[in-house]
């Protein structure tokens, strides 16, 4: 009798056993291909650096078209890194990008206007505007922070201007020497107080040539320095 009590007990416990067996198994397979919940820690940005700056553009030029006499010509300058003289391959591109951009838009963007006309192109119109497109850049943590205006170069008036962002990620870290370039690092202090023995950076001079009546943007005089 007691045979048969210990056997009832152990039959039990083996149930049990295969039951709590079989519901831990059906409830790891509902897990099972799925993704973790709480995702990479850090998740980077891809979004295309083109359709960011296209966007720029096309906000510049709405505000061009309300302001800008017809047959204006607009010169471009490179884009400038602050607190750099360095020109890197993101400035090329950027530059590029946004100048494309504007021109795709139906304005006179120009390599050089000493020759364009400045005729009105009918009398009851305003003469065309000589102007300039100039913008810089930030380098920031996760993100590069740009500038960009058009402006008049008779008195630097701006007439249309943006400020946007574009992520720091690996296609536009690989325009950017960050690592063979220590005064281009992202402008976040992460290793402390500096020291006071540290050599002051140089500030750059602009590199801007002004024209025969030594008059120059005010974009590129005021706001990028």
């Amino acid at each position: 009798m007691k045979g048969r009590k210990i056997s009832l007990i152990t039959a039990l416990a083996a149930l049990l056993v295969f039951s709590a067996c079989s519901g831990f198994q059906d409830r790891t397979l509902d897990y099972l291909g799925k993704r973790p919940t709480t995702g990479p820690f850090f998740e980077e940005d891809k979004t295309p650096m083109v359709e960011l700056n296209y966007a720029a553009a096309d906000i510049i030029s709405n505000q061009l078209s309300e302001r800008l006499p017809l047959g204006s010509p607009i010169t471009v300058t490179m884009f400038r890194l602050r607190g750099n003289a360095l020109q890197t391959d993101f400035a090329k591109i950027l530059t590029e990008q946004m100048a494309s951009r504007i021109a795709q838009k139906g304005f006179a963007v120009v390599a050089d206007d000493s020759r364009f006309p400045m005729a009105p192109v009918a009398e009851d119109i305003a003469p065309p505007e000589k102007c300039v497109l100039a913008g810089a850049y930030s380098v920031g943590k996760t993100r590069i922070f740009i500038t960009a205006a058009v402006t008049t170069v008779s008195d630097g008036e701006i007439l249309g201007s943006w400020d946007w962002t574009v992520p720091l990620n690996t296609k536009t870290r690989s325009l950017l020497p960050i690592q063979e370039d220590p005064f281009i690092t992202p402008m976040v202090n992460t290793s402390g107080p500096i020291e006071k023995s540290e050599p002051a950076r140089a500030t750059p001079q602009s590199n801007y040539i002004p024209d025969e009546f030594n008059n120059q943007p005010g974009f590129e005089q005021d706001i990028m320095n």
